[in-house]
Formats: C-alpha cells, sequence, structure tokens
C-alpha cells in the first residue's frame, strides 16, 4: 500500500493511532437519560407519553461524538480512514444487534407461534441489513396508533437512520476537509452542516403535516438532528460557554425543558416536524454547556458513575427493552400491572448487562479486530448470514406446523 492510495489489501490495518481522549462523562449521563425516558414511555408510565424524544436526543449525542471522531482522523488518507471508521461501526453495532434479532425471532415463534406476527420475518431481515426504517414506511406501520400491536423490532428504526446516516457523512465530511484550505478548514465544515440542518429542519417541517408516518422514519427528516450535535462538536471556541455559573444554568433550562417535553408531547403530536426542536436544541445545549460546567448541577448529576453506568448499556438497553415490553402484548390482551412492567424491564436490564460484558465490549475492543480489516467484514457477513439463517428456519418451521 502507497501512503497516498489508501486502499488496504485484505488483513491489513491503516497505521492510525487510537483517537485522543475526549471521555465526557456528562455524555455518557445524557445517553442514560435519553434511553430512560424511551423506556418509560414504552413501559407506558404516566405523564412520560413523550419518552420518545429520548430517540432524537441519542440522534444529536450520535452526531456530536461522530463528528469528533472524524475530526481525529485529519485530512488526506480518506479510504484508510473509511476502512477505520465504518470498522469501528461494525465492532461496535451489528454483534449486539444480531444476537437481539435472532433471540428475538426465536422467542416468538417459541412463545407466541400461535399468533406468530406476520411481518416480523421480513421486519428481521431489514433489521440486520439497518433498513427497518424504509420497511415501516413500506408497510405503512405506526406504532403510535392505540390497539395496534406493533413489530417486535420497531426499535431498529432509528439504529437504520443512524447507519444510513453513517454510510454517506464520513465520505461527505472528511472530503471536505481534505479539500478545503487549512486556514478555511473549519469554516468550510461548519457551512456544511448548518446547510444540511436548514435544509433537512425544512424538510421536516413540510414532510410532517403532508406524510406523517414517512417523515418520522425518514432519514431526510432526521438528519438535521445528527448534524445538529455536529455543529456543536464544531463550535468555536470563541462561542463556548466562559461561565461556569452560567453553564451549570443552561444545563438545568435544557433538562427543565426534555422533562417538559416527555410531560407535554403524545402520540398525537405532529412529529417530529417543529416539536422535534425541543429535545434537539436541549440535548445540543446540554452538550455545548457541559464542558465548562465540569461540576455541579446537571453535569454532577448525568457524571454520577452508576448513571454512567447505565449509560454504557444505552445501546444494549435500547436493544432489548422493547421485545421484553412488546412480547406480552402478544400473549394477552388487557393493561398490564405496574409490577409486570417493572419485572420486564429488569429482565431486558440483564439481557443488557449481558450483551455489553460479554458481545458488545469484547469485540469493540478487540486488538485483533481493530487490526484485522478482513476478520471485522467477515464479522459483518457472518452476523447477517446468521440471522437470515434464524429467519429462514422459523418460517420452515412455521409454514410447516
Amino acid at each position: 500500500m502507497t501512503p497516498s492510495s489508501g486502499i488496504l489489501r485484505s488483513g491489513e490495518t491503516p497505521t492510525l493511532p487510537h483517537p485522543p481522549s475526549r471521555f465526557r462523562p456528562d455524555v455518557q449521563g445524557l445517553r442514560a437519560l435519553a434511553v430512560m425516558l424511551v423506556i418509560l414511555d414504552h413501559a407506558g408510565v404516566p405523564h412520560c407519553a413523550g419518552g420518545f424524544i429520548g430517540v432524537d436526543v441519542f440522534f444529536v449525542i450520535s452526531g456530536f461524538v461522530i463528528t469528533q471522531s472524524l475530526m481525529d482522523f485529519g485530512p488526506g488518507r480518506l479510504g484508510a480512514h473509511l476502512v477505520t471508521f465504518y470498522g469501528r461501526r461494525v465492532r461496535r453495532i451489528v454483534p449486539a444487534a444480531t444476537v437481539t434479532l435472532v433471540a428475538t425471532v426465536v422467542a416468538a415463534y417459541c412463545l407466541i407461534h400461535s399468533n406468530f406476527p406476520p411481518n416480523l420475518i421480513g421486519d428481521v431481515r431489514w433489521a440486520s441489513l439497518f433498513g427497518e426504517n424504509l420497511r415501516l414506511t413500506a408497510t405503512s406501520a405506526n406504532y403510535f396508533i392505540p390497539g395496534i400491536t406493533p413489530s417486535l423490532v420497531t426499535q431498529f428504526w432509528s439504529l437504520a437512520v443512524e447507519e444510513q446516516y453513517y454510510f454517506f457523512y464520513p465520505l461527505v465530511f472528511l472530503t471536505t476537509m481534505t479539500l478545503a484550505p487549512a486556514r478555511h478548514r473549519h469554516l468550510a465544515l461548519r457551512v456544511l452542516l448548518v446547510v444540511g440542518v436548514a435544509v433537512s429542519a425544512l424538510w421536516s417541517w413540510h414532510a410532517t403535516a403532508n406524510a406523517p408516518i414517512a417523515s418520522y422514519y425518514s432519514l431526510l427528516t432526521r438528519f438535521w438532528e445528527l448534524a445538529l450535535g455536529g455543529l456543536v462538536a464544531l463550535t468555536p471556541t470563541a462561542w463556548r460557554c466562559r461561565s461556569r455559573v452560567a453553564a451549570i444554568v443552561v444545563g438545568v433550562g435544557a433538562l427543565a425543558v426534555l422533562v417538559g417535553a416527555t410531560d407535554r408531547l403524545s402520540n398525537f403530536s405532529v412529529y417530529p416536524g417543529v416539536l422535534a426542536w425541543w429535545p434537539c436544541a436541549a440535548a445540543a445545549a446540554l452538550l455545548w454547556s457541559g464542558e465548562r460546567a465540569a461540576r455541579g448541577g446537571p453535569f454532577s448529576w448525568l457524571a454520577w458513575r452508576p448513571v454512567r453506568y447505565v449509560g454504557d448499556l444505552s445501546y444494549s438497553l435500547y436493544l432489548w427493552h422493547y421485545a421484553w415490553l412488546i412480547m406480552p402484548l402478544y400473549l394477552w390482551t388487557g393493561p398490564q400491572s405496574a409490577r409486570a412492567r417493572l419485572l420486564e424491564v429488569v429482565a431486558a436490564a440483564a439481557c443488557a448487562v449481558l450483551s455489553y460484558h460479554f458481545i458488545e465490549n469484547p469485540l469493540r475492543h478487540s486488538e485483533r479486530l481493530r487490526r484485522d480489516t478482513f476478520s471485522t467484514a467477515l464479522v459483518l457477513v457472518i452476523c447477517v448470514a446468521t440471522t437470515w439463517d434464524a429467519t429462514f428456519v422459523v418460517g420452515r418451521l412455521l409454514s410447516g406446523r
């Protein structure tokens, strides 16, 4: 491989150092808050019907973290940087998602085979390819409609949006970084994201009123939420909050907005549209002010070690909670008790802990996979094939019953 080619031979890894640590404990806490809002909503907890805004908070966090990660690469060596970036995404996302999908379809066959959801096999296959948002749009699925039991893998729609964003965003971002003159590099990237936020937000406002289901799941209407997080990551130093007291005030106000949105929004809200600015602006404000307010106020709460641990588990919790909360709706009708809901959340948390410690973390931090791009690609192929094999076997068993 020549230094400028950016092309890797099979099994060869780019000679890139680990990115410098920018660990923000409050960001992990914000992840914990986001996943808990989603779980409270799906569990039907009173005054938490707007907990779906946790997904929007996740989008802003993801845009922030990924943009910082891309800035660590620097200009040039586009091919090598992209291989490294996508390798990280595969190790971070795919194995844990695969285990969840396989477990869900097998559990559905074993527990509710007499009432097996007819669309589940197709949904699982689309989810394994991170296209569940497209699938739900095509089938006009709306899990906000009362009385209609949603797909057991509906939660994968947001992962699909993120991965579709990550598919082209690094290419555009790193290309802009490489082509722009050094002294105007950051300005060019900010302009790129500002345009993306403006165009996507306007389209979201327009599309939500005319095609609510399609706009809810669409990358085009959600793009601005991820790009907003990227803008926060690229905030000029001169624009950052200089006063710790002011940062704490901003943080308290942002948390109040999130609480208000959770309480006031509901299944009947016209969303995302303009209303998505509530959680997204609040999340952006917390990310912007959190770097200055290292201690005190909401930043100390979010950085509390138990809260951070929930943030560490947030991806696995998001994957597992939904099937545990929705599967019982296929088993019996009528409202569930608060105790039953609590037990389901505890069971989902147990699955998340096992997934995080024995699947997600070992593969994510594997030095062997980090150095060997071929092995990482093989993990991706094996995971997708395993999911499709599981759906094929379940489909054959169902057709033969």
